[in-house]
């Protein structure tokens, strides 16, 4: 399986910065060794020469006959000159002894150490007007300097490659995981939504990760059969009212009709007109807060005077279906847009009355519970199955397709209930036993922003 770029564009990073961190290491301890290793060996040579330097003044004696002279044996002094030299003056620059290949005193009048090209000299002044001059090559020091940098040098790129080499390695195991999660994301596309991570194969700190991604598929492709199962209901619905009224046209137009045929034709073209009329406009409604476009007028509004005259705007609907309205009520005011809760009110009361069994009764309920207002409106009819309850806000859902129909519904209603709901910071649910009725119960803030309600 091939890495993602992504995933090989981390690898590469990760590898990068680890060389960078790991060769800054090494030449920092390289520099270090070789610090302390240089001042260990010069530190050697200095210590040697200023030894010898000090053996040399303490060794010389004054005869007053013969002068000055340097008490050491010969043999012992044989030893400065093995790998330096020794040069010991007195007064004005007269030598009193000398050994080795001593080179030109350029250090005048100055004492302690100087570096030669490849010696290191060491002076020192004594009383009576005595100079010492001690020098040793140092040729094998910096050699022995030259071969452990080589060795540091070499054993920094060896562990350097070894350290990239097992990043690498390391690095890809701990990648593969997630390029495997990466294909099964690419796999998946909108004609196969049914693709997920298998988060048993995935390490412990990546399964959280996984299970996340697998929610998140889940949550896209019940979106796209939601939008599928929408565009076919639209579709669907949309196709009732075109077929009624070509059906009419075409029956208008075959022969001669009576005004009175004509008449009937137009009303029937009417109500389906309208009847599209109406589900356009409910879709619209449904795009347009998908879109995020419904704007809610923030105003107060006395809930109580708004139920009330929803409950007298559906008392025609409910004498022509025979259902008896009650209702009771607390004054509380909100926040929102009037219209919008209106047309919250009026759709469920609607459903309570469609849905309802001739002699059957709805009572709507409004009461103020601590920041919130609680609006329910409660039926004793058809009620809905367990199984339809949790899909009755989606769109075009209908619990009995034929009776929605035949009683004019178009499945959007609650949907765009919901909406308004959640639009002013509320919620929306519903209960119901079936043969016994149903209840839905709308929760809004009663003062959303901290406003004190009107006296």
């Amino acid at each position: 399986m091939r890495s993602p770029r992504f995933a090989s564009s981390l690898l590469w990073t990760a590898l990068v910065w680890q060389g960078l961190v790991l060769a800054m290491v090494i030449v920092v301890f390289g520099t270090v060794l070789h610090w302390r290793t240089r001042h260990a060996l010069f530190g050697r040579v200095d210590a040697g020469l200023q030894d010898r330097a000090r053996m040399l003044a303490t060794s010389m004696e004054q005869d007053v006959i013969t002068g000055w002279d340097l008490e050491l044996e010969a043999d012992y002094l044989a030893t400065f000159t093995h790998s330096g030299w020794y040069e010991v003056k007195v007064g004005e620059g007269k030598f009193v002894r000398r050994g080795g290949n001593v080179p030109e005193d350029r250090a005048g009048d100055s004492v302690g150490f100087f570096d030669r090209a490849d010696d290191r000299e060491f002076v020192l002044t004594a009383p009576k007007r005595v100079r010492v001059r001690v020098g040793q090559s140092i040729v094998a020091e910096r050699e022995e300097l030259r071969s452990m940098l080589l060795f540091t040098a070499v054993a920094g790129a060896a562990v350097l490659a070894s350290a990239l080499v097992g990043g690498w390695w390391l690095a890809t195991r701990t990648l593969r995981p997630i390029a495997r999660m990466s294909a099964t994301a690419g796999s998946i596309s909108e004609r196969d939504l049914t693709q997920r991570i298998d988060v048993s194969a995935l390490p412990g700190e990546l399964r959280d990760l996984g299970t996340t991604l697998n929610a998140a598929f889940a949550r896209l492709e019940s979106a796209f059969e939601r939008q599928a199962r929408f565009t076919a209901d639209a579709s669907h619905e949309m196709r009732t009212p075109l077929s009624v009224l070509r059906a009419q046209a075409e029956h208008a137009l075959r022969k001669e009709r009576s005004p009175s045929e004509y008449r009937e034709g137009f009303e029937n073209c009417l109500r389906a007109t309208l009847r599209m009329t109406h589900v356009v406009e409910q879709l619209l409604a449904l795009a347009r807060a998908d879109a995020g476009e419904v704007r809610v007028a923030r105003e107060p509004v006395d809930l109580d005077a708004l139920v009330n005259d929803a409950v007298r705007e559906t008392y025609g609907e409910a004498a022509s279906a025979r259902v008896t309205v009650s209702y009771t009520a607390h004054a509380v005011t909100v926040r929102g847009d009037e219209a919008l809760l209106h047309e919250v009110v009026v759709n469920l009361l609607s459903n309570a009355i469609r849905y309802n069994k001739s002699g059957g009764r709805v009572h709507v309920a409004l009461r103020p519970e601590a920041e919130w207002c609680v609006l329910t409106v409660e039926d004793d009819g058809e009620g809905i199955p367990a199984d339809a309850l949790p899909h009755v806000f989606e769109r075009f859902f209908r619990v009995d397709l034929a009776r929605t129909r035949e009683r004019g519904g178009s499945g959007l209603g609650l949907s765009i209930t919901q909406r308004i709901v959640e639009a002013h910071g509320g919620s929306i649910a519903a209960s119901s036993r079936l043969g016994e009725g149903s209840v839905f119960t709308v929760t809004l803030p009663r003062n959303p922003h901290g406003e004190r309600e009107p006296a």
